[in-house]
């Protein structure tokens, strides 16, 4: 199942912020995120079985982005980007 990938105009707005060097590692993730969702990112929180949304993280060089796949819309949302040591 191939998922659509959201990305916030507010999440945009960040990404267009960030270092080249970001954008093309979260470009790279875009890339696959629809695709294979659940192979290329961790759980985050309580997984609750059986829940058609669920929320993960992928952990990129500097940053770590947060999303919510959800199986009922077949979307895979961008929640958050965030850099862990503030910079």
């Amino acid at each position: 199942m191939t998922f659509e990938l959201i990305v916030p105009p507010s999440i945009r707005r960040q990404i267009a912020d960030l270092p080249l060097s970001d954008q093309a590692e979260l470009i790279a993730l875009f890339d696959r995120l629809p695709v294979e969702p659940e192979q290329i990112t961790d759980p985050y929180g309580l997984e609750v079985p059986d829940s058609p949304v669920r929320m993960r993280t992928a952990g990129l060089t500097r940053l770590i982005v947060v999303i919510t796949l959800n199986d009922t819309e077949v979307t895979v949302t961008v929640v958050r980007i965030y850099d862990p040591l503030g910079e």
